[in-house]
Formats: structure tokens, sequence, C-alpha cells
């Protein structure tokens, strides 16, 4: 006798249980695939600032830091932090282009 309580060799139940494992694989199909939660807007504009953000200071750093070694004081620190902004801003755009097409697809 198998675990279940059924007779492996009875046919009635091989067909039972072929037909539980067909009826699972047919349920296991209509599931509707899952959805990634969408952002929340606080989440989003988070997001944003933090893109923004990100760049600035990154850009300022490298600037300072280059200005430094190479005693060009505050001449790349002025132009890597406005190339910093301009990446921000690009990033910011890239961003939100991104997060209205997934609300477009979710709402």
């Amino acid at each position: 006798m198998a675990q279940d309580g059924l007779d492996p060799d009875d046919p009635d139940a091989r067909r039972l249980a072929e037909l539980e494992r067909r009826l699972q694989k047919a349920r296991d199909r209509g599931k509707p695939p899952e959805r990634e939660a969408t952002p929340s807007k606080l989440g989003a504009a988070f997001r944003l600032v933090t893109e923004l953000l990100a760049a600035v200071i990154v850009g300022g750093g490298i600037g300072w830091g280059l200005d430094k070694v190479l005693g060009t004081s505050p001449f790349l620190l002025i132009v890597m932090l406005l190339l910093g902004v301009a990446a921000g801003f690009l990033n910011v755009l890239r961003a939100a282009r991104e997060l209205n097409a997934q609300g477009r697809r979710d709402g």
C-alpha cells in the first residue's frame, strides 16, 4: 500500500493521481502573474531627489579632489559641479519617464 492509503497497482488510483496532477497543472497555469507593486508617490519623490543629489555630490567631490591634486582651485570644482547638476537632471528625467510609463502600465 502507498502512503496515501491507495494501492499503486489499482488503475483507478493511478488515474485519480494523474487527474490530480493535471488539475494542479491547470490551476497553476490559470494564476495571474504576480506584478511588482507600484512605488508610492513618496517613494518616487525620494528616488528622484536621491538621483539628483547623488549626481551633484559625486560631481562636486570629483571636482574638489581634482582641484586639491592639481592645484586648480576652484576651477574644476565649478566645472564638475555643473556637470553633476546636468547629469542629475538627466537622471531625474529618465527616472520620471520610467515611473510614468510604469504608472500607465499598472493603472
